[in-house]
């Protein structure tokens, strides 16, 4: 076993079992990392807005892109106006697919690898340029998780 195989599926356990926990409730962006009061937020009371991709929405639980901090996220690729934009970030994250039917893969291969449903996860490393895909016909949403600052910078 390599040496850092164990590290690596503990911290993948760790990141389902925050996924899982994150996913039964949705909150709004918060300025602080640890609110000092419980927040719950019904789901037809989420203010998802623009993301800096065409067709996405997001929310972030905490900080959000831009903001300099950890971020957890969820963004809601409306199939019919979603736009593969290859993009990449400074700081790697792991994203769930938690509805629709999604692709996700690195410019550097030679295809756009699996289709990912719900259940689906990956992680992206930093500075490695990137795309998703919602393959419809239903919107598709993913849960995503930078362990430090997030960003969003499109390649050409």
């Amino acid at each position: 076993m390599h040496p850092g195989t164990f590290t690596r599926n503990r911290k993948g356990t760790r990141v389902c079992l925050l996924l899982a926990a994150c996913l039964a409730q949705t909150a709004h962006a918060q300025d602080a990392q640890s609110p000092e009061a419980g927040i719950r937020v019904p789901a037809e009371e989420t203010a998802f807005v623009p993301f800096p991709a065409p067709g996405v929405q997001s929310v972030a639980l905490y900080g959000g892109v831009g903001t300099g901090l950890p971020t957890a996220m969820t963004s809601l690729l409306d199939p019919a106006s979603y736009q593969v934009l290859p993009h990449t970030h400074e700081n790697g994250y792991w994203a769930m697919v938690v509805k629709g039917r999604m692709q996700h893969w690195e410019l550097s291969e030679p295809d756009r690898g699996p289709e990912l449903l719900p259940g689906s996860y990956w992680f992206q490393p930093g500075g490695v340029p990137h795309a998703e895909d919602c393959l419809g016909p239903e919107i598709c949403q993913v849960f995503v998780v930078f362990d430090a600052a997030a960003d969003f910078t499109p390649v050409q």
